[in-house]
């Protein structure tokens, strides 16, 4: 089922929510489906990768006839919590933090679109956000991806509650689809299939002077 060659492009279905998930998501944007609005994240944060680590993406409908070459990626939303980013902010020490688990399967369409490839798991959070107090690491130890810097600030002015709750989950989901990125292109770097550019995070433990702190997987079958 693994590629022989590097693929051509990669065609993306956005993540669907599974009975019995769990999705406590408020969308900022009235009318919005928050369903919707958080897979089409995790897709935007594939696609900043996906041209430099893999091949182009784009996202294709459920009933569009797949091409016979190329990556087909899709995947379920398993746990998606807003928390709360008063919080986060506010208190610090991972007390509202927003959640973001899925399930990833990936198809070489040359051989199969039924049977996958690749199947993983993501796992993350955004306590990357450093609490006013007890903030003791400033990179996002919690995103499920290559290290990246976090984007954390204060901003003065009015903002719905809505809005704030939803920044964690705007960055956890773009955070997960970065993540996606680096672990397929990790698998076809492994193969020699395209150069390496990237690894994917792997979990943990890390030490502060306050306790250990968990840092998140993606993980491999």
């Amino acid at each position: 089922m693994a590629p022989m060659t590097a693929p051509a492009a990669v065609y993306w279905r956005l993540f669907e929510v599974p009975p019995g998930a769990e999705f406590d998501v408020s969308s900022p944007n009235k009318g919005e489906d928050p369903h919707r609005r958080v897979a089409q994240l995790v897709a935007d944060g594939f696609f900043t990768r996906s041209a430099r680590w893999i091949a182009p993406a784009r996202v294709v409908k459920d009933d569009e006839k797949l091409p016979r070459s190329g990556l087909l990626v899709d995947g379920r939303l398993l746990r998606t919590q807003q928390g709360s980013r008063a919080l986060r902010l506010g208190i610090g020490f991972g007390l509202g933090r927003s959640y973001m688990d899925t399930s990833v399967r990936v198809f070489n369409l040359a051989e199969s679109s039924q049977k996958p490839w690749l199947t993983f798991k993501t796992t993350g959070g955004s306590n990357m956000e450093p609490g006013l107090v007890g903030a003791v690491v400033t990179a996002p130890i919690s995103a499920p991806v290559v290290v990246l810097p976090a984007i954390a600030s204060v901003a003065g002015g009015a903002m719905s509650t809505a809005s704030r709750g939803f920044k964690g989950i705007t960055q956890d989901g773009k955070r997960t689809g970065r993540a996606i990125a680096a672990t397929i292109h990790d698998r076809l770097a492994l193969r020699n299939l395209v150069g390496r550019k990237a690894y994917p995070k792997r979990g943990g433990r890390l030490a502060t002077p306050f306790g250990e702190v968990d840092l998140p997987d993606v993980g491999l079958p």
